[in-house]
């Protein structure tokens, strides 16, 4: 499960808002909770201000101590906080590489305010640059900050679409963990395109039609509801809980997990941040339209990021070896 627990904060309720999932997620897996408020250098340089920027503001410090005591008292769980100087994207992700955090909870907008897209300015850099797990939840409106010392439900259905490939698998070990804290039933999707075949019309032979090939679809579709039946077997033993497999043919990706999510009710999406058919953003394209479609929260991973890393990979976090063997590929299957 998770032992470390990283939440970013910017004296906003909004950003306070992750706390009660993540007291919740910390109190079920007997970890910790680590705060983390990025303290902003002045924007010019110069002497004089490299002499005095890292100063921090009083009420910075009664801040982040006062929210870490009233964390501690109403959770019973170990908080504790910290202030640190840069930009609040590397601030975060160098506070995570540092305490070994095995997940981030945030939400999706704190200070920056609200953008078009779904991801704000620093949760959008937090999925692109943490080799950690992030939790991004979506944040309540203008409500005000939830109580600190009330953890907050968890969750009872964890979506986690799969395409076959060890990248997509990825995620798996953290969607496991979660379900673990949350007692939750993880469903694993497959959506599978039609499998087409081209139908020439003598009078026009240049333009073929493409046609959906049934048998060969349907083929497809069996083979992909096997490996998904073996892989939640798999999930059931090391992990103990419960699972459920689904496998859907659709030509569109993105909209067939959304509609899925709603259709079964699940209150959680688990996927990796880019996969096969990703754009040359790290965020691939039917995860970003996910995020942008799906009213869920969403446990996001960047396997390139983790594998790249200098430093181990938490031990909340299989092994690429071990996601392989759990999704059943082999090494000739591995992703560079």
């Amino acid at each position: 499960m998770f032992k470390k627990i990283l939440v970013p904060l910017d004296q906003s309720a909004l950003a306070e808002q992750a706390l009660g999932t993540a007291q919740a997620i910390a109190r079920a897996s007997h970890g910790e909770i680590s705060l983390v408020l990025a303290h902003r250098m002045p924007p010019y340089d110069g002497d004089l201000a490299a002499s005095w920027s890292d100063v921090r503001d009083p009420e910075e410090a009664v801040y982040i101590r006062r929210i870490s005591d009233e964390v501690s008292r109403g959770s019973r769980v170990v908080a504790g906080g910290t202030i640190a100087s840069g930009k609040p994207v590397e601030t975060i992700c160098r506070r995570a590489h540092e305490i070994g955090a095995d997940l981030i909870v945030m939400t999706s907008h704190g200070r920056t305010g609200f953008s078009r897209a779904w991801l704000g300015s620093v949760a959008d850099g937090v999925v692109r640059a943490a080799c950690t797990p992030v939790l991004m939840l979506r944040a309540v409106g203008d409500a005000t900050a939830l109580s600190h010392g009330r953890a907050t439900p968890l969750f009872h259905r964890i979506l986690v679409p799969l395409d076959g490939s060890a990248t997509s698998a990825s995620v798996l070990p953290a969607a496991a963990a979660m379900a673990q804290c949350s007692n939750a039933t993880l469903v694993l999707l497959r959506v599978v395109a039609p499998v087409p075949f081209y139908v020439f019309d003598p009078q026009i032979p240049a333009y073929p039609t493409a046609v959906e090939d049934p048998d060969a679809t349907k083929h497809l579709a069996c083979d992909a509801e096997d490996a998904l039946t073996s892989l939640a077997a798999r999930l059931e033993r090391e992990y103990s809980i419960n699972t459920e497999t689904a496998v859907e043919v659709s030509a569109d990706t993105a909209r067939a997990i959304f509609q899925w999510a709603k259709a079964s009710n699940a209150d959680l999406i688990a996927m990796t941040t880019h996969g096969r058919g990703a754009s040359r953003l790290v965020i691939g394209s039917v995860t970003d339209k996910v995020l942008r479609a799906a009213d869920l929260p969403m446990l996001l991973h960047h396997p390139a990021v983790s594998s790249e890393a200098d430093e181990p990979v938490p031990v909340a976090l299989a092994s690429s070896n071990a996601i392989r063997r759990m999704a059943g590929l082999d090494d000739t299957d591995a992703v560079p």
